[in-house]
This record gives C-alpha cells, sequence and structure tokens, in this order.
C-alpha cells in the first residue's frame, strides 16, 4: 500500500516550482511603502505632485489592513477605504466615527487646488502680511 502522504521528489519541485511562480507582494504580509500608497493616491486624486504633508495625513487615518486593501484596489473593502482617503486628500480632514475630527492639512486640501487661479484659502489673507496698513494704490 501506498501511503499518500509521502512526499516524493518529484511532487517536493513542482510545489517549489509553483511557489516560484507567485508574485512577490503576495507572499509579503506588511502594509504597502508610503511610496505606494502615495503612488495610488496621486492616481485616484489625479493630482500630481500631492503635498507630503496631506499624503501624511491620510495615511495615519489607515492601519496597516486598510492601507494594504486601498493598495490593492480590489473589494468592497477598498471601496471604502479609497473613499476615505480621498475625501482626507481633499478635504484635508479626517472624521472618525467616533471622535472629533482631525484636520491635518486643510491649507494642502486638493479642494482648494483645483480653484487656486480664483480663490484663496480661507484660512489665509488676501495679501502679504499687513498689507492692509499701507494705503492702496490708485490704479
Amino acid at each position: 500500500m501506498v501511503d499518500p502522504y509521502a512526499t516524493s521528489r518529484r511532487s517536493f519541485l513542482a510545489g517549489v516550482s509553483a511557489a516560484a511562480l507567485i508574485p512577490g507582494q503576495a507572499w509579503a504580509q506588511g502594509a504597502p511603502t508610503f511610496e505606494d500608497f502615495a503612488a495610488r493616491a496621486r492616481a485616484m486624486s489625479g493630482f500630481d505632485p500631492v503635498p507630503r504633508s496631506l499624503l501624511t495625513g491620510a495615511r495615519s487615518v489607515l492601519d496597516d489592513m486598510q492601507a494594504t486593501a486601498f493598495a490593492d484596489g480590489q473589494g468592497a473593502a477598498a471601496d471604502e477605504v479609497t473613499k476615505t482617503v480621498l475625501k482626507a486628500l481633499y478635504t484635508g480632514r479626517h472624521m472618525p466615527r467616533d471622535g472629533d475630527m482631525e484636520r491635518f492639512a486643510y491649507a494642502d486640501a486638493l479642494m482648494y487646488a483645483a480653484i487656486e487661479d480664483s480663490v484663496n484659502v480661507p484660512s489665509y489673507c488676501g495679501g502679504i502680511p499687513a498689507y492692509w496698513a499701507e494705503k492702496p494704490r490708485i490704479a
């Protein structure tokens, strides 16, 4: 009687060969690198470059499992995470379900990048510091 669980050289080599065909990222268990996250965020937002402070803040709202889902970009979980990241990039803030709103890059938010030619960020003055103390130029 032949033992079905005995490993022969041939089955061992077949298993090793099959494992060699699996991409390297499939073996990785950790979260994607910041560069991978930034590249996906730029591709999803349509803006290049995206300020680093904005990318750092958007990455900080995700845990490692969510960041992996965002980097993979597949499945229902990835859709929810993508919405969360895009909302954080465009508004510069994060509103957790059970906490207070967190602002991390309000002035760099992408919602102002789309209209920067015509509108100033509301948190800034319309000119250089103390511009209101000078006499107006006569046009």
